[in-house]
């Protein structure tokens, strides 16, 4: 079962840890283990919008509810992010910047296989 409090306390104990990245990537995996357990937690998504869970120095946790067919502009998080899915999907597209183009101009990546 998902307790969000127990989550956002696992989180803020693994930010604190060499491997931080890691040992939260690991708790997000095991809270979307049960996507009907978080659902229920957080509600139905009923329209787009962001939702912060958790905000510190150090650590924020946002809950993103995507629309459908919604597209973001290539950026940059310039951090680590974990991302864990319980419900829908994410598609991404990755890009890397085009050396000696004006602008930093960027190309579109093959898909990794």
């Amino acid at each position: 079962m998902f307790d969000l409090d127990q989550f956002k306390a696992d989180c803020c104990a693994a930010v604190t840890t060499p491997a931080a990245s890691q040992a939260i990537r690991e708790a997000v995996a095991r809270a979307v283990e049960v996507p009907r357990a978080v659902l229920k937690a957080l509600g139905d998504p009923v329209r787009a919008e962001v939702h912060t869970l958790h905000r510190s120095s150090d650590l924020t946790i946002l809950n993103v509810i995507w629309g459908p067919r919604m597209t973001v502009m290539p950026h940059d998080h310039e951090m680590w992010a974990v991302i864990g899915i319980y419900t829908g999907r994410e598609d991404n597209i990755l890009w890397r910047r085009l050396p000696g183009e004006a602008n930093g101009r960027k190309r579109r990546q093959a898909p990794r296989r």
